[in-house]
Parts: C-alpha cells; structure tokens; sequence
C-alpha cells in the first residue's frame, strides 16, 4: 500500500525515444519552434514549461499517458488530471517550498533528466518531514527537516500533494541539453470503476447511498482528512468477497503520518461500511471496483449546469474532437453516443446537446471544495467555447 511517497524506476519502455524527441528541439537553436512559457513569480517559482504535444511524439507521448494511467489505477485506484507539463530548469532556475492542495489528492514527476551525467547541482525534489522541529535539541541536520529525492531518468515520483514541497536551485549549465527535464502533473480520485458485469450506474448508485452514512458515523472526527481507495471484490450474489486497500493518505494535520486513534478509527468505520455495501447480483462471474473516498465527505450533490445556444450539434462535435483533453490539466475524457457527450474522466457525466440548449451533469467527486469549485468553472467555460455563447452559464 503507497503512503506518504512512491519512487518507481525504470519506469516506461519509451524513455529513450522521448528523450531523444527533446534533444531534437534543442540542438538547432534557429530552427527551434517550441512554445516555452517563462513560469515565473519571483518568490517561488522560476522555470519554463510547455505542453508535451510541443516536444513529444503523439503516439510516443500517448503510450505513456496509457501507461501512467494503469499503473494509477492499479496502485492507487486513481488517475491523471489531464495532460502534465513538460517542465525544463536550467541555471537560476527552482521551485520554493510550496504544496498542491488544491491541484490533486497526489502529485507526480516523471524525470527525462540525464541525473547521472549531469552538470548541475540542485534539481531534487525535496519533501518536507512530517512534525516540528524541536527547539530542546543543540542541532538539527537536514535530513530530519526533508528528504531529497533525486530525479533519475525515466524514474517515476508520486507524493502527497500536500506535503510542502520544492526543487532546490539549479546552480551550473545553462545549455537546455544538460537542464533538468520532467512532466509533472496530478492525480485526483474519479468515479468507481468497475471491471465486470456489474453497471457503472448501479454500482455508483450504491455507492452514493452510502457516503452519507459515512459522513454521519465520521462526523466527531473533524481533524482527518485525506483520500483512501478500496479495490472490492463482489461475488456473484452482490456481497463484497473482499476488500484491499490501494493507497491511503488520511491523516490529522497535527500528527501527519504519524500515528493518531481518529485516523485509525475513521479507516475502521470507512472499511465498515465498505465491507457491508450489496451491489445487483451477476451469477455469472465476480466483479471487481475501485472506490476512492475523500475524507471528510465531500458535497454530494451532482454537479449540474445548462446554457442556452445556436450552434449547430456539428458544430459542437468537432470543436469536441480538437479540444478534448488539450485545454489544461483538467481536460475531459469521453466519447459521443448520440447528442450526449459521456464523459469517464476526471469523473463520470455527460454533457446532452439538445435544440437551443445544453444540459450538463456530473457524479459528485471525491474532491476538496476548491477542486470541485474549479472543475465546475472549468466545465462553464468549456461549454461556453464549445458552442461559441455569450450566455451565462445556469447552475441547477
């Protein structure tokens, strides 16, 4: 089970390939076309940025989002934001002590950086140690403030998005050869997945019908938060065979990792509650589904907006098929069947085209307040280019 921070090395089959894309874009300084922005706030941030379609071969590019994504999914019961930057640090460049609370339940950073050859000190990624220092002890060494975790090619790093986190200074070469190269993104909760006979609907249905139950037996239990995700195993009757833990990043703000009988006895009751769930029967083989619940219980309303238009359903569709997962990291996932647009990621919904209007609904998610704030904006505004209106967006 993942806690806290995971290292994978040697992670994708590919990395020579898109590396090798990179140094392309390099080596003839005139003829580069690369849209870089200058990402910088003085005070914590310093560095470029582009989107990987800038850098990358598609389909080389393409296979990796496959691959991070199952190996999400397989071991955190999670998945990707959208796209992650390609981020490139040369000298001067850093990231100061910050934390991505608002951007994931994890973050990652999936380094193309030649480390061991290369010619810069800096570019770990620091994390900060859960506790306080304590001011009764003569000396502190740095490694009980944080850990350094160097970014080695084709090495996979996830963490808590809420550790407080940076990339100390790149103090050496200035040559974008020789710089510090990685996509980083984020990595949220999404609707149950499952794998068998078993209706997404049905099992989402069940599942909506317990969090509330949750949320009341929790509710004494203020200080703990985080996200956990289960992996059910649902016989053929409905009832849940078993039950494993993928990940879970539930702590108390005063401990953190640490031990705490509120974390250990809000984990019970989740298990509970999650051991007992009784899915529509399926005599004819198990099902399996991947459940993520933030804790505590998120607003479990549906997210629903409507906005009238003129464009023609034509014309939605194919403004669908060039911006679909492009617009940021929070891009959609989905498919067209009819008027509706069914979208599975960053969380299950659809977005119906009727005559003169659309209407949009999607699951409730297992996010913080400002994610969810976010994503709804962001979904106001994606309809809103899609069909070209000036109208404001209703909330239902």
């Amino acid at each position: 089970m993942i806690k806290r921070q995971c290292v994978v090395r040697d992670f994708f089959g590919e990395a020579e390939a898109m590396r090798q894309s990179l140094d392309d874009c390099f080596k003839n300084t005139y003829t580069q076309k690369v849209n870089w922005q200058y990402y910088c706030d003085p005070q914590i941030y310093t560095y470029l940025r582009t989107a990987p379609r800038e850098v990358l071969p598609e389909a080389v590019f393409s296979r990796f989002m496959t691959r991070l994504r199952q190996w999400c999914m397989d071991n955190l019961g999670l998945v990707p934001v959208g796209m992650p930057f390609v981020h490139l640090m040369v000298n001067g460049c850093r990231l100061g002590l910050h934390s991505d609370f608002h951007n994931g339940a994890w973050g990652y950073v999936y380094s193309l950086t030649r480390w061991e050859g290369r010619k810069f000190t800096g570019g770990e990624t620091l994390l900060l140690r859960d506790g306080i220092p304590s001011y009764k002890r003569h000396h502190v060494h740095a490694d009980a403030l944080f850990e350094l975790i160097p970014a080695h090619f084709n090495q996979l790093l996830v963490f808590d998005d809420r550790i407080v986190h940076a990339t100390p200074t790149i103090e050496g070469s200035m040559n974008p050869l020789d710089a510090r190269i990685a996509l980083v993104g984020h990595i949220r909760a999404t609707s149950p997945v499952v794998v068998g006979e078993i209706s997404g609907a049905q099992v989402r249905k069940v599942i909506l019908e317990a969090l509330p139950r949750i949320r009341d037996r929790i509710r004494n239990y203020r200080d703990v938060q985080g996200t956990i995700t289960y992996r059910l195993t649902v016989g053929g009757n409905g009832s849940v065979d078993a039950l494993t833990t993928l990940t879970e990043n539930i702590i108390t703000p005063s401990v953190g990792y640490d031990h705490s009988d509120a974390v250990t006895a809000v984990k019970s009751i989740v298990q509970q509650e999650m051991s007992g769930l009784r899915f529509p029967p399926s005599p004819s083989s198990k099902s399996f589904i991947t459940v993520p619940v933030l804790i505590p219980i998120p607003d479990l309303r549906p997210i629903e907006l409507e906005i009238s238009h003129n464009t023609s359903r034509d014309q939605i569709v194919q403004w669908t098929a060039t911006h679909m997962a492009q617009e940021d990291e929070r891009g959609l996932w989905g498919s067209w069947d009819g008027d509706t647009l069914v979208v599975h990621e960053p969380v299950f919904g659809w977005i119906r085209v009727e005559p003169k209007r659309i209407a949009v609904s999607f699951d409730p998610p297992m996010w913080v307040p400002s994610q969810r704030e976010s994503f709804q904006s962001f979904l106001s505004e994606w309809v809103r280019r899609a069909t070209g209106a000036d109208a404001k967006v209703e909330t239902r």
